[in-house]
């Protein structure tokens, strides 16, 4: 499938990580090569399994012949241009021969380094935001000062544009060259609230602000602001966003208050490759604006997508989006839709693969494929791929600890699952099961160190099982403080 020649990865033949002294290497090998012989293990595919393993010991064993293998090998995991630095961590480097089933996870790390970054894109950048009934008072003058302060901080050859939604929209400032801001003042000072909230008409006249005057080479991108919750319109709020990605217009969705469609917001902010999140405060707004423009200044790619294809027997069993936000991604066609690449956030992604029956052998798990482009005039196609294999050894492997990114990244989709289980057995009236889940979630989150976060998951089951309903806010906010949780790796031993 791939066509890239076959290249082992002697680290993971022998067991051991890059950093790997010539010591370590040494003892792996003795230790391993004691399990593979064939004279020790005669069967079918030891033979193959033995001269890998020598042949691993030959090249990482020579300070010369190593040096070399590691600058093939960092070579190997970048595109022609070297624009994209791609990394796979395997929870298991080395599988046991069984005739069960078993599970691999596989951690995707793909970021572009600072030294090869394109200079910077011009900004086209579209406001959406809610003016109904319940903005009025602190949200609605706290979004005006936000989006002059936006504006203040584009740079020349930026534009900007303001839509104002309620039950009617209105394009309260074209997009225009940053440089005409001085009149967008005024126009937001007459900006008045009322009436209720229908989101879509408000997105419909900010993708059609940014699509009507596109150009190529800038980032384009819509930041929608709501505190209410839109009926009847919902599935053209989704389509839309599908049309935004297909010309690679992103869309972000922030709620602020507590009642806002958060399920919608992050759906609206998955398909199209943008980002979703909760504002606590007026106050907050902001700060949420300006981090975003930090993002859209330092895009590295764009519309990056991904492409697994599982080998015979091989299953792919999930597939979650771990950062820069914590979701499944879009499906598309034959991949996945993942969005833009920042210099400052990799993009990781958690495959979660159920393999068959294995027998001794160098077994092919997945072909993956990472391709989208780098903006400019015109944009640069990029595109890396690879076949995902592991050595499989007669017996059982010793028992090692998964990378630490790894660790993490399992860790927080094992608690966004729990706390999806929660909310939605809270929601069909199970108010017993969801409280069990939340205390599952808040033991979890304890065990790793997040002490507030776990506080607040038991306070809330404990709600529950007192007859309580938790209220709307604390929802939210665990819901999205745990999707940005940082966790600490674990201590692996100077294992990185």
């Amino acid at each position: 499938m791939s066509s890239q020649e076959e290249f082992p990865d002697y680290y993971a033949i022998l067991g051991v990580p890059p950093t790997a002294s010539p010591e370590e290497i040494k003892q792996a090998f003795r230790a391993l090569a004691r399990r593979v012989h064939p004279d020790v293990m005669p069967g079918a595919g030891t033979s193959l399994l033995f001269r890998l393993v020598y042949e691993a010991y030959e090249v990482l064993s020579d300070p010369e012949r190593r040096a070399e293998y590691d600058r093939q090998r960092q070579a190997r995991w970048s595109d022609s241009g070297s624009a994209l630095q791609v990394q796979l961590l395997l929870s298991r480097p080395r599988l046991p021969a069984l005739s069960t089933l078993q599970i691999l996870y596989a951690l995707l790390i793909v970021k572009m380094p600072w030294e090869t970054q394109p200079s910077r894109q011009p900004v086209d950048l579209a406001l959406v935001i809610d003016r109904s009934n319940s903005m009025r008072g602190p949200r609605i003058e706290q979004a005006k000062a936000a989006a002059l302060e936006l504006a203040a901080h584009l740079q020349p050859g930026d534009r900007i544009a303001v839509v104002a939604f309620h039950n009617r929209a209105e394009v309260i400032w074209p997009l225009s060259p940053v440089e005409e801001r001085h009149r967008l003042r005024s126009r937001l000072s007459a900006l008045e609230v009322g009436g209720g909230t229908e989101i879509y008409r408000g997105l419909f006249l900010g993708f059609q602000e940014l699509f009507r005057a596109r150009r190529a080479g800038a980032s384009t991108h819509l930041i929608l602001l709501t505190d209410g919750r839109t009926y009847g319109d919902e599935d053209r709020c989704r389509e839309l966003a599908e049309q935004a990605r297909q010309v690679s217009i992103g869309i972000s969705a922030f709620g602020i208050g507590e009642d806002w469609n958060d399920e919608l917001l992050d759906e609206i902010a998955a398909r199209s490759g943008g980002i979703s999140g909760y504002i606590t405060s007026p106050e907050e707004i902001r700060q949420r604006f300006l981090e975003h423009l930090r993002l859209l200044e330092e895009l590295g790619a764009e519309d990056l997508r991904l492409i697994v294809e599982p080998a015979e027997g091989v299953q792919l069993a999930g597939l979650y989006q771990v950062r820069p936000e914590l979701r499944v991604p879009p499906r598309e066609g034959a991949g996945w839709y993942l969005g833009p690449l920042h210099l400052s956030q990799p993009i990781q992604v958690l495959l979660e693969f159920t393999l068959p029956p294995l027998e001794p052998s160098w077994r092919e798990i997945a072909y993956l494929d990472v391709r989208g482009q780098i903006p400019g005039n015109p944009p640069r196609p990029i595109q890396t791929q690879w076949t995902m294999q592991v050595p499989v050894l007669p017996e059982e492997p010793l028992t090692v600890e998964p990378p630490g990114p790894l660790w993490e990244a399992l860790a927080r989709v094992v608690i966004h699952r729990m706390q999806e289980q929660a909310w939605a057995a809270v929601r069909a009236g199970k108010w017993e099961e969801g409280a069990c889940r939340l205390q599952q979630v808040g033991t979890r989150l304890l065990e790793l160190g997040a002490a507030d976060l776990a506080r607040e998951a038991l306070e809330a089951a404990t709600r529950l099982l007192q007859g309580q309903a938790v209220p709307r806010g604390q929802q939210l906010a665990l819901k999205y403080r745990t999707r940005m949780l940082m966790l600490p790796p674990p201590d692996l031993g100077g294992t990185p």
